[in-house]
């Protein structure tokens, strides 16, 4: 579970109908960056999650934005809303990074035949990325490998016995290192905002992996899968109260930057959006 995305989702139902627009407008600005960048295949990696990360530098920087409308495989007969940026661009790069190790990280974790092939037609994507966002890309491969050692120290994967006991006495040592990885992943120009843009980022990184582990708490139990609530004795439900204090925790760090552009848009995700796959499993629960 070392890669983890697709809980940073906007909260459509809370947003009026340009605001709707114009998530969308950055959405797809990410998706065109990415074809032009990598290539129409590599379109599959774009994510909510980066178009969040483009919306949030966005608003703080306020580049310069090409704006148009396009038409597109995807939607054909009429033309879309399109608004790029240096961001937009730079969030491009980071999909195709984070979708490259997320394949890897799936044929560590399940042998999949699928992610492996994923992997190898992302391998050369990746050198390009690796050459336009050089330390992004090395801080994601420092970090997968920190926390996959986490990981097999705690499933007795071959780390030191002092280091296993260290980290089994912590386990929000991965979420902690993912969120450091987010952190630096957001403070992209390492400038007056880096501090606050690495607290938020790393604060919404840890928020994100302990969700999945939250999420995946049943299934990792049945398989044996590393999840660092497993030997807890805790259910899902009995989690929330934790996911509440860093949910808040992310808040607090997203309120601190100067955010006006966007702001009601960034806020339907933090406030509403991270939740969504969470009450819905809840609700299905509820209802048998």
């Amino acid at each position: 579970m070392t890669c983890v995305f697709g809980y940073i989702l906007p909260s459509l139902e809370s947003l009026g109908e340009e605001e709707k627009l114009r998530y969308h407008a950055v959405y797809c600005g990410v998706c065109r960056s990415i074809r032009a960048r990598y290539g129409q295949r590599c379109r599959l990696a774009v994510s909510y999650d980066m178009t969040f990360l483009a919306l949030v530098l966005g608003s703080l920087y306020e580049p310069q934005e090409r704006l148009l409308q396009k038409r597109c495989p995807v939607h054909p007969v009429a033309p879309q809303e399109i608004a790029q940026s240096e961001f937009t661009d730079y969030a491009a790069d980071l999909s195709v990074a984070m979708a490259y190790h997320k394949c890897l990280d799936d044929w560590r974790d399940d042998k999949s035949a699928k992610a492996k092939a994923a992997s190898a037609a992302l391998a050369m994507p990746y050198r390009k990325a690796k050459k336009r966002i050089p330390q992004a890309c090395a801080a994601i491969e420092r970090a997968m490998g920190d926390i996959h050692a986490i990981e097999d120290a705690v499933m007795g994967g071959g780390a030191e016995p002092c280091a296993a006991s260290a980290i089994e006495q912590n386990p929000d040592a991965a979420a902690n290192r993912f969120g450091m990885l987010l952190g630096d992943l957001f403070a992209y120009k390492n400038d007056f905002w880096a501090t606050d843009l690495r607290r938020f980022g790393a604060r919404l990184g840890k928020f994100v992996y302990v969700m999945d582990a939250v999420m995946d708490l049943r299934q990792d139990r049945e398989t044996g899968s590393y999840n660092p609530f497993a030997s807890s004795g805790l259910e899902r439900e009995e989690c929330r109260e934790d996911l509440e204090l860093l949910a808040a925790a992310t808040a607090d760090a997203f309120e601190r930057l100067p955010l006006e552009r966007d702001v009601h848009v960034l806020r339907s995700v933090l406030y509403s959006g991270v939740w969504q796959r969470y009450n819905a499993e809840e609700s299905k629960v509820e209802h048998g």
